[in-house]
């Protein structure tokens, strides 16, 4: 396999999604800091090519609201956040996100004719999407007004291109992630367990990484769906389960400790999120 082939952001197996607690930013009161500390999950989620973001309650409805809003609008091409993104006390202050760059965001720098639209204009016979390009797209059905849809350009007609919707799960590059909110804990691993996926809890009390590093990279050239559960600024993952009544060990099929000899007292979610996706992503790709 060449060089450039390895290099390529395809999704690859199993699909892994990540949860965060909504206490995540309970120890921030500052907007702006608030939402700087998201948009690092948010980058850490795209940079490992996470397919989606879950938050489960663990304090305040409204700490979820607002992690989800902020990840919500990361996540679109900016080129679409007008049309798409309405008036959001939440998003006060995303002009500090970092960019996201990647695939959906910037198609054209990855050679990829796929484009990220919103639907204008429809009828029984045709649909015009806004692709941020300089024409709009045509497509040949009726589409939803406002929607956003994902087209692949087929040809430039004069004026427009002709395009076509694809599924956004049978595009080979990696899309993005989705974002969702669970009521608390328990709901969380019930609805994991059901969807056929296997859970990786990452706490401090949990077996060193080295110990159980070949169970993990035999799990991750096996499964079709891992998720990984972090605690927050106060409670690991095992801490909030049992303050909730939940037995954690019924659910996770590994905790382990990816920071051995951590140096400072407390390492915050951000970070742990940033260790433990580099090691899963490097026990992933390796042949």
């Amino acid at each position: 396999m060449m060089f450039e082939d390895l290099m390529l952001p395809l999704r690859t197996r199993p699909r892994i999604t990540i949860a965060i607690p909504s206490s995540f930013v309970s120890e921030v009161f500052d907007l702006r800091e608030r939402t700087r500390k998201i948009g690092y999950v948010g980058r850490a989620a795209a940079i490992f090519r996470i397919e989606e973001i879950m938050i489960y309650v663990d304090d305040f409805l409204e700490n979820a609201k607002f992690i989800a809003d902020v990840l919500n609008y990361l996540e679109i091409p900016p080129y679409l956040r007008r049309k798409l993104v309405s008036i959001n006390r939440n998003l006060k202050h995303v002009g500090l996100l970092p960019p996201l760059k990647s695939v959906h965001h910037i198609p054209q720098e990855f050679n990829v004719n796929i484009r990220e639209g919103v639907v204008i204009a429809s009828n029984e016979m045709r649909s015009v999407v806004y692709a941020g390009l300089d024409r709009n797209v045509v497509v040949h059905k009726p589409l939803v007004l406002g929607k956003r849809v994902s087209v692949e350009i087929e040809r430039a007609l004069s004026g427009q291109y002709l395009g076509r919707v694809v599924d956004k799960s049978s595009i080979k590059w990696y899309w993005g992630y989705e974002v969702r909110i669970f009521n608390n804990i328990e709901e969380l691993l019930k609805n994991l367990k059901s969807n056929g996926y296997s859970i990786l809890c990452a706490s401090k009390k949990g077996n060193m990484i080295y110990y159980v590093e070949e169970k993990l990279s035999k799990m991750l050239k096996s499964l079709e769906k891992l998720s990984i559960i972090f605690g927050g600024p106060k409670l690991d993952i095992d801490e909030i389960a049992e303050k909730y009544g939940v037995n954690i060990q019924e659910y996770c099929d590994i905790m382990a400790n990816f920071i051995p000899r951590q140096g400072v007292e407390s390492v915050r979610t951000e970070e742990a999120i940033f260790i433990v996706l580099s090691i899963i992503n490097y026990f992933r790709e390796k042949k």
